[in-house]
């Protein structure tokens, strides 16, 4: 069970490298920060757990920040 949920985050982290829109970069993040933070408290494993929680808090704010924005398309000339 615990594997399936290291698994799961670092897909969260594959899905963050294969968009180009810096919202859904950001959501991928925080949801993969999130993840291993459950991941790290299951299995009491303090470095990750404070990593993805320092992480999470900005992955959360620029993802909040971001979403906030209004969305610009450019288009080639």
């Amino acid at each position: 069970m615990m594997d399936s949920l290291g698994f799961l985050a670092y897909g969260f982290v594959l899905l963050s490298a294969s968009t180009n829109d810096i919202r859904w970069l950001r959501a991928a993040l925080f949801g993969s920060n999130l993840l291993f933070i459950a991941y790290g408290f299951a299995l009491e494993l303090m470095p990750i757990l404070l990593f993805n929680l320092l992480l999470g808090g900005i992955n959360g704010y620029q993802a909040f920040r971001a979403w906030r924005r209004p969305v610009m398309i450019v288009h080639p000339s």
